[in-house]
């Protein structure tokens, strides 16, 4: 095709019998980004590299299936004439590579013939990455090229041996050759007694042998001690019974730098037969930067799951001398360090600056030196006190953080890190950790170790305010007690004074009746009730500081069998007002029976009483949500400016006269002290003029496990 492959649909392409990845070196093609091919003996392209494919400019399925003769000048030799009397000696030619664009590149190709028993002859071949000509010359030079490329690269192909000077006699075709010094990965070839046949130039990178080096020498010498008699075991038992003691496709062992360390390596291995003779394969590969990630991946996971063990802890627990050895133990194991020491601050005591709250695997030296009070200037802890960041030393000896190391060094340690525990401008104390070899601490080390700290002082601060809390409740307590006790002698002692005024002028109106005037009458009337009113104030004022220590216990309560109880208890009142009360249906809560009858009585009668010039008109609703019941009255009176609204639920606070409405200004005040016991809210939404809507929230009944 003088254009080049074109495309075809799925249905057009040829009945290839090659598999996908095509070269059996396939994968090390790809791993080097080398251009490479394989045709049939006609041309016909059977599998291509992506990286030849990228080089003609062609897509992958437009070249399979197309002749080899497509994508190079019109005048280049066949495929077939090019290998053709070389007697399967691999050789390398200059060709002119033709892409999809029209330019033309002139390439050094490296083409094999293959043969395998019950198998299709096939041609292999591999281009040069770098061009050896431009496309600018004429066809003839090309022409001339080629052939002088052909007749040199083909007579060192049919000498060349990998290891050149060895005595193996085992060679190799270029297109090998060219494949394996051009991947990053090692390739090593062993005969049957480890000894090494060939080494790519990769080697020297990866294990700091030069190949000129290791050609001859035995295979051992880049395996680290420890494991070469395993190496050389499983080789003889390998070769007499075929058996693999390991998975030959990929296998994680060391290598044996020339340095003298151990380096991971992915190993890949296969053998092959060359000459009568047996040899083996290795393509390794240098895997110490994923070792490190994982490592770094192992340990920040092994960090992130102690953080979230110690935060459980501490929420579970309010020890904080149990937390700090917690956190001291989990610190040590973690960062795989010597020693950890939880530090408090101890800001008057004379001698110390800091007191030991915890520490794991810390020498009295070292903890006397780091608390002494004289040696601020040699100890971590000081340091770190003083810093507004974390301070990490990774060598005492040489770094100039802290003025005088001696006594650490003597301690025996060598590197730390110390990060505050609390607020910078008052913290509570430090978290430090020590080790017997200067290291280098990553950066997520830091942050454990500071993620630590925030959790000891967050479970202090809780500490601290659930002391006051505590202490706090308890000083309410003893007010409420006192408070009660007032109460209660309130109720008695000035209720007594109250009946004997009211029954004295009582007795004085019935004995003297004949004799009092009209404003005397008065006058005791006005008495009289004066004394009433301030009895009902004082019985108010006692059910009113009784509602959370004189109150029934909490249990299901049906709030329409409790309704009927109220309305019942109303009826005189609701008749004398021609009073309309509905109500949908109302659940079942968890409560106080007689507490919630008088919440209900107490807003039905403020509904009744306030209802204006009309007849009242009253609805009663509810509503859930969640584990909560939102129950509703609603009425058409004579309603509350709603700058009263939180004022008309304070003890003795009155909106109206007692000339226009009756009442004590208590009873709201003893709907919030019953609502709040039930741990719910009541609250009015309201216009004046416009009716208003009292709401509150009780928590629903829940059934016992298995019942619902």
């Amino acid at each position: 095709m003088e254009s080049g492959p074109s495309s075809s649909s799925p249905s057009e392409e040829p009945d290839l019998d090659e598999p996908a990845n095509g070269f059996e070196l396939g994968s090390l093609l790809a791993a080097a980004d080398i251009a490479g091919f394989r045709a049939r003996l006609d041309g016909t392209i059977v599998d291509v590299t992506d990286a030849f494919a990228s080089l003609t400019g062609y897509s992958r399925s437009d070249l399979l299936g197309t002749s080899f003769s497509d994508v190079v000048a019109d005048d280049e030799p066949s495929l077939e004439s090019l290998v053709a009397g070389e007697d399967g000696q691999p050789i390398s030619t200059t060709l002119s590579i033709r892409t999809k664009a029209g330019s033309v590149d002139s390439r050094v190709v490296h083409l094999e013939h293959l043969e395998s028993d019950g198998e299709e002859p096939r041609i292999a071949g591999i281009v040069d990455g770098r061009p050896g000509a431009t496309g600018s010359g004429s066809e003839s030079e090309l022409e001339s090229k080629s052939e002088a490329g052909s007749e040199s690269e083909s007579e060192a192909g049919s000498e060349s041996a990998v290891g050149s000077g060895s005595d193996s006699g085992l060679t190799y075709g270029r297109t090998f050759q060219a494949l394996a010094d051009a991947l990053p990965d090692g390739i090593i070839v062993l005969d049957t007694t480890s000894e090494i046949q060939y080494a790519n130039p990769a080697i020297e990178r990866i294990l700091g042998h030069s190949p000129d080096e290791l050609l001859g020498s035995s295979k051992v010498n880049i395996i680290p001690p420890r494991l070469r008699q395993t190496h050389l075991d499983a080789l003889q038992r390998y070769l007499e019974t075929g058996e693999r003691n390991l998975n030959w496709t990929y296998v994680e062992l060391p290598g044996q730098h020339k340095a003298g360390h151990e380096v991971p390596l992915g190993v890949s291995l296969n053998d092959f037969t060359y000459d009568g003779d047996r040899y083996f394969v290795g393509l390794f590969r240098d895997i110490s930067p994923r070792k490190e990630a994982e490592e770094t991946l192992t340990a920040k996971v092994a960090q992130l799951e102690s953080v979230a063990y110690l935060g459980r802890h501490a929420l579970e627990n309010t020890d904080t001398e149990e937390l700090a050895d917690k956190a001291a133990e989990l610190v040590t194991t973690a960062l795989d360090v010597e020693c950890c020491g939880v530090f408090e601050r101890t800001p008057t005591a004379p001698e110390r600056r800091f007191r030991v709250r915890s520490q794991v695997g810390c020498a009295d030296p070292l903890i006397d030196s780091e608390t002494r009070r004289s040696s601020e200037s040699s100890s971590l802890a000081a340091v770190t006190l003083d810093a507004s960041e974390p301070v990490i030393i990774e060598a005492f000896g040489t770094d100039t953080q802290i003025a005088d190391t001696t006594g650490l060094t003597e301690a025996g340690v060598r590197s730390g890190i110390g990060v505050t525990i609390g607020p910078l401008n008052d913290p509570w104390g430090i978290l430090t950790v020590y080790d017997t070899e200067s290291r280098e601490f990553a950066e997520h080390d830091v942050d454990f170790l500071e993620s630590v700290a925030t959790i000891i002082a967050t479970a202090i601060e809780r500490q601290s305010y659930e002391r006051r809390l505590s202490d706090t409740v308890d000083e309410l307590e003893e007010s409420n007690e006192r408070l009660e006790q007032f109460a209660y002698a309130a109720s008695h002692d000035l209720q007594e004074p109250l009946r004997m005024v009211s029954s004295y002028l009582q007795l004085l109106e019935g004995r003297y009746a004949d004799e009092l005037d009209s404003d005397a009458e008065e006058f005791i009337d006005y008495a009289v009730d004066g004394a009433e009113r301030m009895r009902s104030m004082i019985d108010g004022l006692l059910a009113y500081s009784r509602i959370d220590s004189q109150g029934d216990p909490f249990e299901p309560v049906e709030l329409d069998a409790l309704l009927e109880d109220v309305l019942t208890d109303l009826q005189v009142m609701i008749e004398q007002q021609d009073a309309e009360i509905t109500a949908e249906s109302l659940p079942e809560v968890h409560g106080d029976a007689n507490q919630l009858r008088q919440l209900f009585q107490n807003l039905l009668s403020n509904a009744i009483e306030y209802s204006g010039d009309e007849p009242p008109r009253v609805r009663i609703e509810a509503e859930r949500t969640g584990d909560v019941w939102t129950l509703s009255v609603h009425d058409e009176g004579i309603g509350i400016d709603p700058d009263d609204s939180e004022r008309i639920f304070q003890v003795f606070q009155r909106l109206h006269s007692r000339q226009e409405y009756d009442g004590m200004g208590i009873g709201l005040a003893l709907c919030r002290r019953i609502v709040e016991r039930h741990g719910g809210e009541i609250w009015v939404e309201s216009e004046a003029g416009e009716g208003a809507t009292f709401s509150f929230t009780l928590p629903r009944h829940r059934p016992a496990e298995g019942l619902r």
